[in-house]
């Protein structure tokens, strides 16, 4: 009897034990996701609310950023963003991979060579709330580019 009792007891506390780890890992993960879901939050506000353009733009070392005079990015959480140049916009398309601090653009080819320049996915090297700088590699050579927010 006391050997079936103690049998029982030490099942009981395994699955107390289980229990236990689950309700930890449950925790864990939720917890996780609850502050990546803040992360993107703040980012897409960031990105969202105002107008960008490009402060830098170097392809292969070479200095292209006066192909973007003029151009004002309005970036939107739907994933859509508008490349704007003399009061029209020409829409595009963005992606944000929070995990891995890559934003991906993707201009249609109507839109023109210079924001074509700009559909790639691009790895954040820095970045605030005004500003952000990205490279994306090919092959041999990198592409550099630096977007601040209109004041």
């Amino acid at each position: 009897m006391a050997s079936m009792l103690r049998k029982y007891h030490l099942s009981l506390l395994k699955g107390l034990l289980l229990l236990a780890v689950a309700s930890l890992a449950l925790c864990s993960s939720s917890c996780k996701k609850i502050i990546e879901e803040k992360e993107k939050n703040i980012i897409m506000d960031a990105m969202t609310n105002g107008r960008w353009y490009v402060e830098f733009y170097t392809s292969n070392s070479i200095d292209l950023t006066s192909q973007f005079s003029g151009y004002e990015f309005q970036f939107y959480d739907n994933g859509n963003v508008d490349g704007i140049i003399n009061n029209q916009a020409r829409p595009g398309a963005w992606t944000a991979d929070i995990s891995n601090y890559t934003i991906t653009a993707n201009f249609p080819a109507s839109s023109g060579d210079t924001l074509k320049l700009l559909n790639y996915t691009w790895k954040l090297t820095d970045s605030y709330l005004d500003y952000v700088e990205a490279k994306t590699s090919l092959g041999v050579y990198d592409n550099i580019l630096q977007l601040r927010k209109k004041p």
